[in-house]
Parts: C-alpha cells; sequence; structure tokens
C-alpha cells in the first residue's frame, strides 16, 4: 500500500513520552462527505502504527489516515473517540475465553418455549447445539456467561493478564457484564481485545469463523464478492446493532483476524449482510493490499508425504557421497534407475529411511505446503485463478483420499494419487495455496486431470480456458463440480455425519471389554469422554476427528470393517498419548480386541 498518505482528511499522532501532537488540515470537517463504511487495522511496516480508512456510499476512499498508537486515554478524534456497538462480537471474547481456559461448555438444547425467537439463531426444538456451531450460527443463548458459570473473577484476571496495560479504553474487556451487544468501544480498543487473544484460542477461532463466513457464500448471496476476493484469507466475527442513541439506524460489520493471525475491524451503516453485500469488492480489495505476499495460515496442518512411491532410487549427499538415514538438511540428488537425476534442498521437513534396503524419504509437511507443492509439479501458479480453482481441488482430494494418522493426513507421491513436488515451493504457488487456505468442496468426490474432463472430475487444461475467459476460481469450481459445496474444511456444521446407528451399537457393545484389557496392557489409553458418534463415509479413507470425537467409517459387516472401527477408536483414546502416532501398535491392538471378541 506503501506510506502515501491520500484523502481529503489525513491526521497523524506522533508519540512522545505519554503526550502527542494532532496535525489536522484548516479546511472544515462540514465540508468532508459522511462516511458509509470505515475500516481499521494495524500497519505491517510499522507495527505501532494504525491504518484507519474511510469510504463513501459508492465505496470511494474519502480518508485515509496513518496514526500512532499511543497512551489511550480519551482524546477526540476517529477511531479513538468513536462509540461503536459491539453487537455479537461479545459472543467472540467468550469463546476465546472458552478454549483457552479449557472451561466446560456443555451444549445448549433448544426448547421452543420462551427463548423460541433467540434459538431461531441455534437450533431447531429438541436439537442442540455445541461451541463451535454455536459460534457459526452466532447462538446467543450458548454464550450466556450464568449458564456457563463463568467467574467474574477469573474473566477479570485473564482478560487483565492479557490486554494492553496502558490502554485506559480497554477496560470494558475485562468486565464480564460488559458481554453484551449494547455494549460500546472505539474502535481501536476492540483492535486491541482482538489482538490479546491466546494464539490457541485465537486459531481455533480463527477456524470457525472462516466457516462463519461461507454459511452466506453461495452464488449471488450477500458474501459473494467478499469470498471471491479474499479466498479462505479472511477469518471474522459479523455483527449488527444500531448507532449508539440512534436506535432506529442499523450498524454493522465485522471483526476478527487476517491469515496472518493479524486484527482486523470494519463496519458502516446497514446490517453486518448488508455491509458486506454493499462493499464486499472494496473490502477484499483494501485487506488484500494489507497482506504481505504468501502470507500463510497459523494453523498450517499436517501432511506425511512418501515421496517417488512408486520408482526405485537411490539419494546422495552434493558430491556424490550417499546421503546417512535421519533428517535431511541441505542439498542432495535423487537418482533413478531409469537414469534420472533430481536435485533437491531440504531444510528438515524430509527424512531419509532404508526400510528393506530400499531407500525412502518422507515429508512431513503443513497443509497449505502441501497444496503448493502440488500446485508446482502438476500445473502453473501463473495461472492465476486456474490455478486457485485446483488448489481447492487438491485439499479437497487429500482430505478425502488419504489415510490419517492421529492429526495428520498419509498420502502417496504417485500419479496414482497426487504428484508432489520434493523442491521447495515457488512463490506463487505458496501465494495461490493461502488464498484458498482451508477452503475444500464438500457432498461429492473430486478429482483432477490434465486434460480429460469427467463428472466430479476437472481437466486443467479447461480450467485454464476459463480463467483466461475471465472468469473467477470459485465461478470455476461451481461450473465443474455443481453438485458440490464450498465450504471450510473445519466447518462445525460442514462435514456431514449421517448417523450410522448399526455400527455405533456395536461399537457400545465392545468397549467395556475393551476398557477392562486396554486400562490394564496399553499404558496412555484413556477412553473418550462420551461414545463417539460413529458417522457413515460414503467414499474415501475411514477416519477419526479428534477434535469432535467422531469416528467415519464405511461399513461394519466384515472382520476387517470392525478393526478399522476399533482401529479409530484407539486412536482417540491414545490421542495424549505419543502412541497415538504409532500405528503399528494400534493396529495390533485393534485386531486382538476384535478377533478375541468373535472367540
Amino acid at each position: 500500500m506503501g506510506r502515501e498518505i491520500t484523502g481529503a482528511r489525513a491526521a497523524i499522532f506522533l508519540l512522545a513520552g505519554c503526550s502527542f501532537a494532532l496535525v489536522l488540515p484548516t479546511a472544515p470537517a462540514s465540508a468532508e462527505p459522511a462516511p458509509a463504511l470505515e475500516m481499521l487495522w494495524r500497519s505491517r511496516e510499522v507495527p505501532r502504527e494504525l491504518e484507519w480508512q474511510r469510504f463513501d456510499n459508492a465505496g470511494t476512499l474519502i480518508d485515509r489516515s496513518v496514526i500512532t498508537d499511543p497512551n489511550l486515554s480519551p482524546h477526540p478524534w476517529g477511531p479513538f473517540e468513536k462509540r461503536a456497538p459491539l453487537g455479537s462480537l461479545w459472543k467472540l471474547f467468550v469463546y476465546l475465553w472458552l478454549v483457552e481456559q479449557r472451561h466446560p461448555a456443555p451444549d445448549y438444547v433448544c426448547t421452543g418455549g420462551q427463548n423460541r425467537q433467540e434459538e431461531a439463531y441455534c437450533c431447531e426444538p429438541g436439537q442442540r447445539i455445541g461451541r463451535e456451531l454455536a459460534l457459526v450460527r452466532s447462538c446467543g443463548l450458548f454464550f450466556e456467561p450464568r449458564r456457563l458459570g463463568i467467574s467474574p473473577k477469573a474473566w477479570r484476571a485473564f482478560w487483565e493478564a492479557r490486554s494492553c496495560s496502558y490502554c485506559s479504553d480497554d477496560r470494558w474487556l475485562a468486565d464480564l457484564d460488559a458481554m453484551k451487544p449494547e455494549t460500546v468501544a472505539s474502535p481501536v480498543s476492540i483492535l486491541h481485545a482482538l489482538e490479546a487473544a491466546p494464539v490457541r484460542a485465537r486459531e481455533e477461532a480463527a477456524n470457525t469463523l472462516l466457516a462463519r463466513l461461507f454459511v452466506a457464500a453461495a452464488p449471488g448471496s450477500d458474501a459473494t464478492e467478499l469470498v471471491r476476493g479474499m479466498g479462505g484469507q479472511l477469518r471474522i466475527k459479523s455483527f449488527s446493532w444500531h448507532r449508539p442513541g440512534e436506535p432506529a439506524k442499523r450498524y454493522g460489520g465485522g471483526a476478527g483476524w487476517l491469515i496472518d493471525g493479524s486484527a482486523i475491524w470494519f463496519a458502516g451503516d446497514g446490517t453486518s449482510q448488508q455491509v458486506i453485500a454493499r462493499y464486499g469488492a472494496r473490502l477484499a480489495e483494501t485487506l488484500t493490499e494489507t497482506l504481505p505476499p504468501g502470507s500463510v495460515s497459523a494453523t498450517p496442518g499436517c501432511v506425511q508425504v512418501n515421496f517417488f512411491a512408486r520408482y526405485p532410487f537411490e539419494l546422495e549427499q552434493a558430491g556424490g557421497k550417499p546421503a546417512e538415514e535421519g533428517v535431511l538438511r541441505g542439498r542432495f540428488v535423487a537418482r533413478f534407475k531409469s537414469g534420472v537425476s533430481i536435485p533437491f534442498t531440504s531444510s528438515g521437513e524430509l527424512t531419509l529411511s532404508r526400510p528393506n534396503g530400499r531407500a525412502r524419504i518422507e515429508g512431513r509437511l503443513g497443509l497449505e505446503d502441501y497444496v503448493a507443492r502440488v500446485i508446482d509439479r502438476e500445473a502453473d501458479a501463473k495461472e492465476v485463478e486456474a490455478a486457485r480453482a485446483l488448489s481447492v481441488v487438491i485439499r479437497s482430494y487429500l482430505v478425502n483420499e488419504a489415510a490419517r494418522k492421529g492429526n495428520c493426513f498419509v498420502i502417496e507421491d504417485s500419479t496414482q494419487k497426487q504428484r508432489v513436488s520434493i523442491q521447495t515451493p515457488s512463490r506463487k504457488a505458496r501465494a495461490i495455496a493461502s488464498f484458498t487456505s482451508g477452503l475444500m468442496l464438500l457432498g461429492t468426490p473430486v478429482s483432477y486431470h490434465q486434460t480429460t474432463p469427467a463428472e466430479n472430475r476437472m481437466a486443467w487444461t479447461d480450467a485454464i480456458r476459463s480463467s483466461q475467459n475471465g472468469e473467477a476460481w470459485d465461478v470455476i469450481l461451481r461450473k465443474t463440480f455443481p453438485k458440490a459445496n464450498l465450504s471450510a474444511m473445519n466447518d462445525p456444521a460442514g462435514l456431514p455425519c449421517q448417523r450410522f446407528v448399526e455400527a455405533q451399537t456395536w461399537l457400545a457393545s465392545q468397549t467395556p471389554r475393551w476398557h477392562r484389557v486396554l486400562y490394564q496392557h496399553l499404558p496412555g489409553f484413556d477412553e473418550p469422554s462420551a461414545l463417539p458418534d460413529i458417522c457413515l463415509l460414503s467414499h474415501g479413507t475411514p477416519f477419526s476427528e479428534q477434535d469432535r470425537e467422531r469416528i467415519h467409517v464405511r461399513d461394519i459387516r466384515s472382520l476387517e470393517d470392525r478393526i478399522t472401527l476399533a482401529h479409530e477408536y484407539l486412536h482417540l483414546g491414545l490421542r495424549r498419548h505419543p502412541s497415538s502416532h504409532d500405528e503399528k501398535l494400534i493396529e495390533h491392538w485393534a485386531r486382538k480386541l476384535v478377533m478375541e471378541s468373535t472367540l
């Protein structure tokens, strides 16, 4: 964005001890058009500075200011003085507290009684809603502090330990009674509150909030332009209330984080949906400019890749000396029996072993690193919109078809799966993967081919043509996969769970006997807090969701099907122990438990 300050008005605060100097233009304020949209974020070029932009009804920039963030005693200007309602943002702060404190958060059960109107944001009568889905649906009844048993003293101690110590305007955050929609605060203090969120809690909230944005991301909906321009780079909680002192005027927007963890806030006239629909393209353009190239998610995920899985090779260090087994650091050359040689470098993400005397390179990659490497190997990141569409397909294929090892995906580098570059990803491929971070297609299996399209299969050459004809990445996906839904990977409502009653009944009948054996002979086993939900998997590899205690399997009729279910149950039971990554141990015990039950 540069350091130039433009617009009808510009102001700069200069920090000098605890004082500041305010420079204002001589033109009268009445000459300025009233802002319809306002945005605030922290500068990346100078971390102590804030960026404040205001736009008119047409989305035209009327004011851009760069402000030094000094001692926040009250003073009459812009994002320091302006009062904005929290609206639904209070639910986000309660969510952050619950996650970081590991505080029990029982499901809210909808009754259809006197809270029927508010329960419309939660669930149908007789249904229940958990923490993540409550944040996605903005269910205020779930986050009510009294229901959750949150202590005002514990709340105050938590936030006071993390809040800006010199920011007098941030005191509302430590007041549990302030967690309500009508509480007003300055945009700067809301930004500080978001920055005060502990890293782990912020990461969990960010993943859930990505799902919130995609609730309304269908073609022609409120969020279409914002999603098209931002992809998976924006994780915000929307809010709507009224302007302070003006109950007839709606006021809404969003606040949260960008993909690199930096906090942002924006608001304008109308509800949050109206603001996002009206200014989605402008928001995306402005926020994209604030991100440094190749920004990556704070939660990169885990993918284990068996490189060159079907091609025998030997590995040499630079200079021709055979590489030693273990973690690879430096420059190497893979030499294949065909005579082909591939030089590459590793910074510790690759490991060499020689089981049965045959060289094997295993990579442990971040999820977006993996997607970028597949783009470099299978496609061309220069075809931006086509590559963005392909990156979503790559990620979706991985989730659907890879095996699971703990919380890692496990997949081969092969033509039968996805080919993965062993080289460090290119900058352009990283940018493509980062743009669609956390996004996938749900509802159908998906794949791709270089030239040949088919049902649920994208041809890369067709995607290039669409891109060159001006079609955006999301349009390409919806045209190619009309039966699939573009969703967030971690959407608590997005991953379908069709209850597998037969499997659930069988597991319930087996676990009492299993527990007696496991507690006696398998150190580290700790039974899940409740019997896991068993979901019927229509395609792909069976797996367990450790964070939700759910197991997805395809069948229960055969002996191998039951061993698979036992295997995934053991992953849940060992989730807090190093043995959770020992596939041989888990498979041994799964077979032992099931085979003994058939005797």
